[in-house]
Order: structure tokens, then C-alpha cells, then sequence
């Protein structure tokens, strides 16, 4: 089976990478999908296939996952979801927390085939995105795609000129190099400084390790926009589906540079 690289399409027409195909059919951007062809998850006309330049042919090949046969997801999902705070962005938490799909369950929206555009972490809150296009969360995630996100921040006291300087020019933080692309105080209120901050990567837990770099705490964190996307008046717990126009925008900030 590993030598076929063509499936069952002695013509080699009609094929598709199998990454690109688990992505299709829901199990995540093509990175993930990756891993599970890798680590041996994934099963073609009954055959283990862990190389990942094997290519299927949807019309005749069965391809499998946990021996459940998979098929490409027709109708495509889109929704912006207003993560509350304390809730962890994951399938299952093994410390017995609150997960968004748990969460999301509660509120009516069956999220279980859907997958997450982005990690928030467990006290962070505010906008995050849902698909089950597996296409567009490769292309939204992807290192080398610079899709812009914005956060609102809180922090104790002002940041100094020459703190901003260093987080838009790159502050050091286990062995990586973290970057804002800008940051904006936006508003003063009892001692709470409020800063807008944009990101065009996406490294974990980035805005609280930068803040940490030039001495700050982050005592709020909120993402207000990602991509085409805003969070505007949603409160902590609702969701919507996206709209074409943000759909759209989503795709042509995605796969402008592939």
C-alpha cells in the first residue's frame, strides 16, 4: 500500500493528497492531519497508510479513522464564538475543567465536529473562531500566514516608551522571539490601563509572556478581532455564524500568499 502513491486512479487523475482529504472531512488543519497519518491513525481500502504523500480517490477509495469510515464534510460551518473566561479550549481536560465544547453544548450549539481557529488560554477571553473547513484553519494557523489579531489588555500601570519599543521590535522568551505588530493605550480608568495590542503571529500564551519581558502583569486579555472578524458587542458565552463578507475576508487574508 505505501508504494501506491496514486490510489486506486491508475490515470492519476481526481486524487487528493490525504492530508488535504482528513482536513475535508473535519479532522483539523493539515498539520494535524499530518500526525494522525504519521502516527498510524489512518486507514486506506483497509491498509495502514503512514506517508504522507499518499494520495486517495474519494469516488473509490474508503478511507478510514478509527474504523469509522470518513467522507468530506458538504455543508461547511463558520461562527465566532465570545470565549467567557475559565473555560479551557479543548476537546477533553483531564483536570475535569470546563471545556468550550462543553460549554457550547450547554448553550445549544453542538460544536463536537467543529474545530478551533487559534488557542485561548484558560483566564483569557473573547473572540474565537469555529469551522469544520479544514482548508481555512490551515491557512489561518499556518507560521508563514500573518493573519493580524487583535487584543484588549489590562496591566497595573502604563507601559514606557522604551517597553513598547521593545515589544514591537521583539522581546526574548524561551528561546523565541515574540513580536507585536503594534500597541496603542486606549483608555485609563482607576489606576487600569487599558492597550491594544496586535499580533501577527500566534505563539502561546504571546501577549502574557511579552508583558512579562518588560515587567508587567496582564490582569485582563481579551481578543477583540481576528482577521475579517470582530467581536464587537457579543457577550462572554454566545456565539453566531459568520457572515459571507467575513467569510470571505477570512479566505483572502488566508490564501492570498499561497
Amino acid at each position: 500500500m505505501q508504494d501506491n502513491k496514486q490510489g486506486n486512479d491508475k490515470d492519476g487523475q481526481g486524487l487528493t493528497r490525504i492530508n488535504k482529504y482528513l482536513a475535508q472531512c473535519g479532522l483539523g488543519a493539515r498539520r494535524k492531519c499530518d500526525e494522525l497519518v504519521e502516527s498510524g491513525h489512518i486507514y486506506v481500502n483497509g491498509q495502514k497508510v503512514t506517508e504522507l504523500g499518499f494520495k486517495v480517490n474519494s469516488k473509490v477509495d474508503r478511507v478510514e479513522y478509527k474504523g469509522r469510515q470518513l467522507r468530506p464534510i458538504r455543508k461547511l460551518e463558520y461562527y465566532a464564538y465570545c470565549k467567557p473566561r475559565e473555560v479551557m479550549v479543548t476537546n477533553k481536560d483531564p483536570e475535569g475543567r470546563l471545556t468550550i465544547y462543553e460549554a457550547l453544548r450547554r448553550d445549544g450549539l453542538d460544536a463536537d465536529l467543529l474545530k478551533y481557529v487559534g488557542r485561548l488560554d484558560y483566564l483569557s477571553e473573547g473572540l474565537l473562531l469555529l469551522t469544520n473547513d479544514g482548508d481555512l484553519i490551515h491557512a489561518l494557523t499556518h507560521p508563514r500566514f500573518a493573519i493580524k489579531k487583535v487584543y484588549r489588555v489590562r496591566i497595573g500601570r502604563p507601559l514606557e516608551p522604551a517597553d513598547i519599543k521593545k515589544l514591537i521590535d521583539g522581546v526574548e522568551s524561551e528561546g523565541q522571539l515574540l513580536r507585536a505588530a503594534s500597541v496603542d493605550l486606549i483608555n485609563i480608568k482607576d489606576d487600569q490601563y487599558w492597550y491594544e495590542i496586535a499580533l501577527m503571529e500566534g505563539k502561546n500564551r504571546q501577549i502574557r509572556r511579552m508583558l512579562d519581558g518588560v515587567g508587567h502583569e496582564v490582569r485582563r486579555l481579551r481578543r477583540v478581532a481576528f482577521g475579517s472578524v470582530k467581536l464587537g458587542d457579543m457577550k462572554a458565552g454566545e456565539y453566531r455564524e459568520l457572515t459571507p463578507r467575513e467569510i470571505g475576508g477570512l479566505k483572502n487574508a488566508g490564501f492570498k500568499n499561497r
